[in-house]
């Protein structure tokens, strides 16, 4: 009994000293930053990765940016994402290793073709992450792959910075494929490129990276774009709106200048209405502000000068936001505002009886009514 004991925790003891036996060594692994799809001339995939060079990537300099390249990009073609993705493998003496990849980025040719093999890649393979930020760019995505970063040791980490920013909408892979599956919303994404770094320059500047509007999608296929200021009125919609500046201008009569005011508070409530069959949808805004600039000869202290600026910040948010309902209906016909799921939700009868097999055309004929309301809370000592 004795011996019996003994040999037990003796095999539980070698058990336990054994380790991983599926571990991976970082020494046998490729480890890729970011993944970029393109279609080549001869309409195959064009798969570029980005992959780090793991003794580089400690030697940065003050900035955080590395003084060495701390990254290579390797690319290669083939019939299928998974014929060019063992086309790459073919290349390295390493194993691909996708799970560290945050960032995918979309070419426009490729787009405009359609992007569902690229989600059923990132969703149906094992290694590559669902919750990576995607994003759509106006040329290659190649091109922003091995861009050059200015503040972190890769670009990989500049881009997933980008894209966590207020300025716009973070859309991850798992986030386009819940709109792609849904009734009633179009899938987006976040449109990034190559800007100058300096502007009003007569030098020629360095670009950067930058996230500058969003791509629209009907179904799995581009269609158009939105401009940063359009992206803005569908923060407001998606009640994302959780940062921003908005500058109203004061006409000369009343001294002219402009003051500037910082969002705290944002509150979209966006509701359908059905009354005999008619739809429309009520989008009822509520914002709360601090003036942090003004150079105009207005007294603010003054009551009804505050209700007049604060009724003026209403007229430009309620612009802002029927330009982008404008552009989404009578443009594209896309509803990226998910008008159609909100329908489903409130009105799952009357979705499914009356809208849900034609609502391309309905949501074209739409009315969509926006309702402001902005508060001024804070405006400063200074008079």
């Amino acid at each position: 009994m004795k011996v019996t004991r003994m040999f037990s925790i003796g095999m539980m003891t070698l058990i336990l000293l054994t380790g991983c036996w599926n571990r991976i060594e970082i020494n046998d692994i490729a480890i890729v930053t970011a993944i970029g799809f393109d279609l080549n001339e001869s309409d195959e995939i064009h798969l570029s990765l980005q992959v780090a060079i793991p003794s580089k990537l400690g030697s940065s300099g003050p900035t955080g940016a590395s003084s060495e390249k701390s990254t290579f990009v390797i690319s290669e073609t083939g019939s299928t994402i998974a014929e060019a993705f063992r086309n790459i493998q073919g290349k390295l003496a390493r194993t691909i290793f996708f799970s560290q990849s945050r960032i995918v980025i979309i070419g426009e040719e490729l787009a405009k073709k359609s992007v569902s093999h690229v989600i059923d890649f990132q969703t149906r393979y094992a290694e590559p992450r669902i919750n990576s930020f995607i994003m759509v760019t106006k040329g290659e995505a190649f091109n922003l792959i091995k861009s050059i970063p200015k503040f972190e040791s890769i670009s990989a980490e500049e881009m997933k910075e980008l894209a966590k920013l207020d300025v716009s909408l973070k859309i991850y892979i798992r986030d386009f494929l819940n709109m792609l599956l849904t009734d009633g919303i179009e899938p987006f994404a976040p449109k990034i490129t190559l800007k100058p770094l300096e502007v009003n320059t007569k030098n020629k500047s360095e670009n950067t990276l930058a996230v500058d509007g969003i791509a629209v999608f009907k179904k799995d296929k581009l269609i158009g774009w939105m401009s940063a200021e359009e992206t803005r009125g569908l923060l407001w919609l998606r009640n994302e709106m959780e940062k921003g500046v908005i500058t109203t201008n004061i006409p000369e009569d009343k001294g002219g200048g402009n003051i500037s005011m910082e969002i705290d508070r944002a509150e979209v409530k966006v509701v359908p209405v059905v009354t005999n069959q008619d739809l429309k949808m009520d989008v009822n805004i509520i914002t709360e502000l601090t003036v942090i600039e003004n150079d105009s000869q207005l007294e603010l202290f003054d009551t009804k000068i505050i209700e007049d600026v604060q009724k003026e910040i209403n007229n430009q948010i309620k612009n802002r936001v029927q330009m982008v309902v404008d552009k989404g209906q009578e443009e594209y016909n896309s509803d990226i505002f998910g008008f159609g799921h909100l329908v489903y939700q409130k009105y799952p009868k009357e979705w499914n009886a009356n809208y849900k097999n034609n609502w391309d055309q309905k949501f074209q004929e739409l009315e969509v009514s926006i309702h402001s309301k902005a508060l001024i809370r804070r405006i400063g000592l200074t008079k």
